[in-house]
């Protein structure tokens, strides 16, 4: 059974109701009784032994590496807010954060954190400050649970939380092909990620999972109404679908996906997936655009009661990878006892998190139980739920 991250304040509840419920019984006269004669003991009588100290609790501190200063303060300042947060959800007393301010150096912000006592690190946000830091790892014995989702820096000691984007693609082609869908095509920008998604396709297709009739990369110029590059697009999303295109695959959000969906009008209607980029507001403006497209995504609808009760406490509304700061948090709150030595973490059942179902492989890579959302008029509607066990 997977264990869980959410750990509510049952001692807490426990003692409100013992104090709530106890009523005093009748009072009881006890008449006085004629004491027996003292008699002198003929030993002297040791004094009585002091009453045990109870120990302190035992505490684990660990280190927090954000951006809490320069541009991402922001982000930075969020994703504390949900680490707090989840500390005081948990109602944990062992666990210390130490947040370390990565904007002056993550290589420095980690070692001030290993210094000061961290057993585990949490952060950093981005792959580069990954990368200053792992050195660390192998000399100082600490293992570091990151926020970001590039795959290439996970290993030796480092372990990749973000939603990886080859497990979102794999997951909605895999959806696609159920439903009987078997060519493929993708639109994808011309930059690291997504580089990936192509690798991924490119690879699906070398295991012979998918027909993949080509990938076609775009730069933010080609899809600005009126450039050059909106003919190049258009003609080879027309010579797949001469080609028999069953899905065309669109792994962006925000506005670079409305700028494509607007440029593929002439297209339409199409059979467009995505990735978890569509998870946002903005992806229902162009939802006619989109209709009956789906995405895979960590199903949504922890996050949501993760946003309520932060907009409570703070009066914001939290970064959406604050969830990461949280489920990390917590996860470092479930492994307290046991030690944060990496055959913990790897735990094979795995953890339940805000985003859902997911643990660790000895690489360093996450795998997550992710759900398959349909893009409506109305909103986001599921079409097949998060796994709730490995």
């Amino acid at each position: 059974m997977a264990r869980t991250l959410y750990i509510f304040m049952w001692g807490a509840l426990l003692i409100g109701l013992a104090s709530c419920g106890h009523k005093e019984g009748p009072e009881t006269v006890v008449t006085p009784q004629p004491s027996a004669p003292k008699i002198k003991p003929s030993i002297p009588v040791p004094p009585p032994l002091p009453a045990p100290v109870s120990p302190q609790p035992l505490t684990h501190k660990i280190g927090l590496l954000l951006p809490l200063s320069g541009p991402q303060a922001n982000l930075g300042k969020g994703m504390l807010d949900a680490s707090e947060m989840a500390l005081f959800e948990a109602g944990s007393s062992s666990v210390i954060l130490l947040p370390k301010d990565t904007a002056q150096g993550a290589h420095q912000a980690a070692l001030k954190a290993i210094d000061e006592g961290a057993e585990l690190l949490l952060g950093p946000i981005f792959a580069s400050e990954v990368e200053a830091i792992k050195p660390l790892l192998t000399s100082r014995n600490i293992s570091l649970i990151s926020f970001s989702t590039d795959q290439t820096v996970a290993g030796n000691g480092a372990f990749i939380l973000g939603v990886l984007p080859s497990q979102q693609i794999e997951k909605v082609i895999g959806f696609a092909k159920e439903k009987g869908l078997t060519k493929f095509a993708a639109l994808t920008p011309d930059d690291q990620y997504g580089h990936l998604i192509e690798q991924t396709l490119k690879h699906m297709e070398l295991q012979g999972k998918i027909q993949l009739l080509g990938v076609t990369r775009y730069t933010k110029g080609d899809i600005l109404e009126g450039n050059p590059g909106n003919i190049r697009l258009l003609e080879e999303v027309a010579a797949y679908k001469a080609k028999g295109l069953d899905a065309l695959l669109i792994p962006e959000g925000g506005e670079n996906l409305t700028l494509l969906t607007n440029l593929l009008s002439p297209q339409m209607p199409l059979k467009i997936l995505g990735s978890g980029q569509w998870d946002a507001p903005e992806t229902l403006s162009v939802a006619t655009s989109l209709k009956d497209g789906f995405f895979a995504s960590p199903d949504p609808l922890e996050r949501q009661n993760f946003e309520a009760r932060f907009q409570k406490e703070y009066g914001t509304t939290p970064p959406r990878i604050a969830t990461l700061a949280y489920d990390a948090t917590a996860l470092a709150i479930a492994l307290a006892d046991k030690g944060y030595a990496p055959s913990n973490i790897t735990f094979s059942q795995g953890f339940s998190g805000i985003d859902g179902l997911f643990r660790f492989t000895s690489q360093g890579l996450n795998e997550r139980g992710l759900a398959i959302l349909e893009v409506t008029s109305s909103g986001f509607r599921t079409l097949s739920p998060a796994p709730q066990l490995f």
